[in-house]
């Protein structure tokens, strides 16, 4: 699947709510943390892997479908969001070591389609889960080097690395939300959402071909506002 079609999914969300008609909007935005699976050995001079709190942002659109199933709504989102991670590695020559740490910033489009089970008449408890279609627009990687010698000072310089524009393209995932809506005024509500992303397609690039790093999960924490509107009689 390539940008176009990306796109168009979006384009064909939009229609469909336009069409039928939406129950309720909500802007939420919060952290996260990204874990990435690795088959690379651990590092004896660095760790292997440490998370990086990052961001998400994200705007969505429900429709209560109650006439058809009891305490249901379908939706989407759109949301932008930036997994972030430090990731090591080591190169072992006979007179030295390079040991390679470089923070990764992958910034992302995705759009995430669900059905959402709703419970409570006021407070309103909501867990949703569906597929997530994932367009990686960015990425940025900066770290340091650390060349050790056997009997002279170790020298460490700062890098940048240059082949993580090749970490780009389509990815394909899934999604669980935990969330609460709080009411505070008439249709105005206060959301608060815990997720969880797991990625089944491996990025592309140098991530995965030298690093050794595939897939991962990513925890968000994240709150908002949510307006609900009337359906049409």
């Amino acid at each position: 699947m390539n940008k176009k079609i990306f796109i168009s999914l979006i384009l064909f969300v939009l229609c469909y709510f336009k069409i039928n008609g939406q129950s309720n909007i909500s802007l939420n935005g919060g952290f996260s943390q990204s874990i990435f699976y690795c088959s690379q050995p651990k590092s004896q001079y660095r760790y292997s892997f440490s998370s990086y709190n990052s961001y998400c942002v994200n705007i969505n659109y429900k429709e209560d479908v109650f006439h058809l199933c009891k305490n249901l709504r379908l939706g989407v989102q759109v949301e932008w969001k930036q997994q972030s991670a430090w990731f090591y590695y080591e190169d072992n020559f006979p007179t030295d070591t390079f040991a390679t740490g470089i923070r990764y910033d992958i910034r992302s489009l995705n759009l995430f389609f669900f059905p959402e089970l709703v419970v409570g008449e006021k407070v309103k408890f909501v867990f949703s889960g569906g597929p997530v279609f994932e367009f990686i627009c960015q990425t940025k990687a900066k770290g340091t080097q650390l060349q050790l010698f056997s009997n002279q000072e170790n020298i460490e310089t700062s890098i940048e690395e240059k082949n993580s524009k090749q970490i780009k393209g389509f990815c394909f995932g899934a999604k669980i939300n935990l969330g609460i809506e709080i009411p505070v005024y008439k249709g105005l509500f206060l959301t608060f959402n815990n997720s969880y992303y797991a990625g089944f397609t491996p990025m592309n690039g140098n991530l995965r071909k030298q690093m050794k790093y595939f897939n991962c999960l990513d925890i968000s924490l994240s709150g908002g506002i949510s307006y609900h509107f009337e359906h049409k009689k």
